[in-house]
């Protein structure tokens, strides 16, 4: 008995895929790959852009225009953008405003941008993770910019 009721929870679960068993189950067929084509890849930046530049500057999604905008601007100042990152949410238990990213070396005070432009100034501490790896936001943080929380925006990050 238990091997039927098992048997019938299979078929049962199977029947809630894309096709359940290869359509047998009255699907449209098997599942297809339905992943989006790889985005051609840009020039990759591969030292800091020294500068000063507000918030507009940095807010196009493009990320060479964000790139050049920075460049542009006062050198003077000794701020620099250490980089693009994707940014998750991070420790939720975790007060503050912080984020912890590959693009910093030690701990320090950074602005991160979203990509509408607003800024947040957060203590910037290094993940451990190599270059490109993404970083994770506080949930503070993650608020004060007006981010979705289960989205992965892509941010950008300024230090001095």
């Amino acid at each position: 008995m238990t091997r039927a009721i098992s048997l019938l929870a299979v078929l049962a679960l199977a029947g809630c895929a894309n096709g359940g068993l290869g359509g047998l189950l009255g699907g449209t067929g098997p599942a297809t790959d339905t992943a989006p084509a790889a985005a051609p890849s840009g020039e990759v930046i591969t030292e800091p852009v020294v500068g000063e530049a507000t918030a507009a500057d940095i807010a196009p999604a493009d990320s060479s225009t964000r790139a050049a905008a920075v460049a542009a601007g006062d050198t003077a100042s000794g701020d620099s953008v250490r980089g693009f990152t994707v940014a998750s949410l991070g420790d939720a238990t975790r007060p503050g405003l912080w984020i912890e990213t590959p693009l910093v070396d030690r701990e320090r005070t950074a602005t991160v941008v979203a990509p509408d432009g607003t800024t947040v100034v957060v203590t910037a501490s290094p993940s451990g993770g190599a270059r490109g790896s993404g970083s994770r936001l506080s949930l503070a943080a993650f608020q004060a910019l007006g981010l979705n929380l289960a989205s992965l925006p892509t941010v950008t990050v300024i230090a001095d």
